[in-house]
């Protein structure tokens, strides 16, 4: 590694928008094909009546 590579600063991880709350999170957990909600929601969806996506 370059000393130009140690300095750069870190990405962020990509934000994905809970299907149960609509907020973004960084620790998207997909339950359903297409379905992302964050960890405090994954019983929510899998237990979800309706359109999983």
């Amino acid at each position: 590694m370059t000393r130009e590579g140690l300095l750069r600063p870190l990405l962020k991880p990509p934000d994905a928008e809970c299907r149960v709350c609509g907020r973004s999170t960084t620790a998207p957990v997909e339950v359903h094909p297409g379905r992302i909600t964050c960890p405090e929601h994954i019983l929510d969806a899998l237990t979800a009546s309706g359109d999983p996506a």
